[in-house]
């Protein structure tokens, strides 16, 4: 799949970035939001992820953007330390198909991934 991993945190964004490479994703990554839906146009990704906490365009207010916009409709996952209900809350009212918190742990972040594509696939 190709993945656009939108976070204005350096180490986030080169950690994430490097787990799903490791899957054999195409990963593109962008440090923050704005610009995001011009590099949707352009890389035509399966999934885009967005940190939630970004300056200037949170993830949430972003994916709302994406999901209501006339171009392509990718799956749209929120990424947050926040508490899971709370983000769980963000990704709903959002328009996301989930939300994975930061946990550390790249391969639980995969797995939780996964889990969310794999079930907003079959919803299509």
């Amino acid at each position: 799949m190709k993945i656009i991993v939108v976070d204005d945190d350096a180490t986030t964004l080169r950690v994430v970035g490097a787990a799903l490479q490791s899957r054999g994703h195409d990963v593109v990554e962008r440090d923050k939001a704005i610009g995001t839906t011009l590099a949707i146009l352009r890389e035509k990704p399966d999934v885009v992820l967005l940190d939630v906490r970004m300056p200037g365009l949170g993830g949430e207010r972003l994916a709302a953007l994406i999901r209501s916009g006339n171009g392509p409709h990718p799956i749209v996952i929120l990424h947050s330390s926040l508490p899971s209900d709370e983000l769980d809350r963000l990704a709903l009212s959002s328009g996301a198909a989930g939300a994975v918190r930061k946990c550390g742990d790249p391969a639980v972040f995969v797995q939780q991934f996964d889990q969310i594509v794999a079930r907003a696939r079959r919803g299509k």
